[in-house]
């Protein structure tokens, strides 16, 4: 080893610590990777090399960060965007219905203009029934519009993904 080095590992453990989420060792990226055995104490100090050519490096110790989501789950709820201003939930259902049993049709209404405001909630009964509602559906016109048919998002990943980017102005 060329230079050495000081290693100061700071880190706060969670408030219960469990076994996948300390971390068990330390990579450090110079010349080369190097992968050092973590103390048992967050707070204790590592020094490798000799003392004549110390340099002082912080490293946060923090847990792994969660696994990538699979793929969107499929859900029984839709969300249909790029509807007319023309379109009721009568059309919709009617459009809508060859693909299996409709439970529920929301085509989402400017209270103030009293017409449509181009988005609708449908939910069948099965998650086959959905998706080839989706396959059937998507990209096809209804009413004069090209309609696109996804799977509804949840309002709390709505709300994460609208915290995570920054508004653009």
């Amino acid at each position: 080893m060329a230079a050495a080095a000081t290693i100061l590992a700071i880190a706060s453990p969670p408030s219960t610590p469990t076994k996948s989420s300390i971390p068990t060792s330390l990579s450090l990226f110079r010349n080369q990777h190097r992968e050092l055995p973590l103390p048992s104490s967050p707070s204790t100090r590592l020094v490798l090399g000799s003392p004549r050519h110390r340099r002082s490096v912080f490293v946060a110790c923090l847990p792994p960060p969660p696994p990538p989501r699979s793929v969107t789950p499929v859900s029984t709820k839709l969300y249909v965007s790029g509807l007319s201003f023309r379109t009721t939930e009568e059309s919709l259902r009617n459009a809508f219905k060859s693909f299996g049993q409709l439970v529920e049709v929301n085509l989402v209404m400017d209270r103030i203009a009293n017409r449509p405001r181009g988005f609708a909630f449908l939910r069948y009964a099965t998650e086959e029934e959905s998706q080839s509602a989706i396959e059937g559906m998507h990209g096809k016109f209804l009413d004069g519009r090209v309609i696109f048919v996804e799977v509804a998002k949840p309002r709390s990943e709505l709300r994460q993904r609208s915290k995570q980017t920054p508004t653009q102005y």
